[in-house]
């Protein structure tokens, strides 16, 4: 899997998380450009383990993936590795 198809799994696995979390209708561009830790004080850090979940992030990745939803993408995908038994054929 190529670095730019990698990026577009997790963009849309990121913003269908982010309007579960936060019940948001808002277009894909503010989304991307919102900051969960200010503007939804009480609910984001659910928001980031499920993606730590989601990705098979490490727990002590928490704080790199913090920031604008953009940013968030950016890194999960640096971060996220694929094993052997999350390819397909399932």
């Amino acid at each position: 899997m190529n670095h730019t198809e990698k990026e577009r799994i997790v963009k849309k696995n990121i913003l269908e998380i982010f309007k579960e979390n936060f019940g948001v209708t808002k277009s894909e561009y503010d989304i991307l450009n919102t900051c969960p830790e200010e503007e939804y004080e009480a609910n984001y850090i659910s928001y980031y383990e499920s993606i730590l979940d989601i990705f098979l992030i490490d727990h002590e990745h928490l704080e790199s993936i913090t920031g604008k939803v953009k940013d968030t993408i950016k890194k999960v995908t640096e971060l996220w590795t694929i094993t052997s038994y999350s390819l397909p054929p399932w």
